[in-house]
């Protein structure tokens, strides 16, 4: 097995992060789907950014959709953009600052309905979340998109805060939530936990890896592996 290769905010090390433009290089360097990050503004419309604010300090929720600069896409427009590409979408939001983004509900609600207007099929979306809880709600509302569990080494800390649960073995916290995917920081990841995984028919999804090292390590054990520099690890 090898993993399949997925850009990172389009392709973060390559071309402006979480832009039109990063994604028509991933895809041109040969990746078979993308990894972005879901904001949502005051006017409810579901946009492309990592950060909860843009570089002056603004929140974007707290603003419409018309101020903000131009180059950041609608998940809706960039979805219709690449229609038969498959996608991971992390929606971001903040169990220690919860003021920086819509509660976890609304942030589901307007992705699902961003999603849906879009018109991309559905197989070709997977919804990504730290705080689990946005999880829950995607499973409420469409019970048949895939999830996967996002960890760092952080949120495994504070899992109570994260997760809602104190389960001590994280793949088996992923597997009680109903996930298909478990997608781990890989610096800490092991091959014990992603046979853990499978046993549990979890998939694997591993970030962000950009060194040849880790590549090498994770590249047979992965299901997939997430990248800022998809031209130094697609093949042909």
């Amino acid at each position: 097995m090898t993993a399949a290769i997925y850009g990172h905010r389009g392709a973060a090390g390559e071309a402006p992060e979480n832009t039109i433009e990063a994604f028509i290089h991933a895809l041109a360097a040969g990746v078979a789907g993308f990894e972005t990050d879901i904001a949502v503004t005051a006017d409810l419309v579901p946009v492309l950014h990592h950060n909860p604010d843009l570089p002056d300090g603004r929140l974007i929720k707290n603003l419409r959709h018309a101020e903000l600069p131009a180059a950041i896409p609608t998940l809706e427009d960039a979805l219709a953009k690449f229609p038969t590409t498959h996608w991971l979408l992390e929606i971001k939001t903040y169990p220690p600052n919860p003021e920086r983004s819509h509660p976890p509900a609304m942030m589901a609600a307007q992705t699902l309905a961003a999603i849906n207007a879009s018109k991309i099929p559905h197989h070709l979306i997977t919804i990504m979340a730290f705080d689990w809880r946005v999880l829950t709600e995607i499973q409420f509302l469409a019970p048949h998109l895939q999830r996967a569990c996002l960890t760092s080494p952080k949120t495994e800390a504070a899992r109570q805060l994260w997760w809602n649960t104190e389960t001590a073995r994280t793949p088996q916290a992923v597997a009680a939530t109903g996930a298909t995917a478990w997608a781990p920081e890989h610096s800490t990841l092991t091959s014990q936990q992603i046979r853990q995984a499978q046993s549990l028919n979890l998939k694997t999804y591993t970030w962000t890896i950009n060194t040849n090292q880790a590549f090498t390590r994770l590249n047979p054990l992965a299901d997939i592996i997430i990248t800022d520099v998809p031209s130094r690890f697609c093949r042909g």
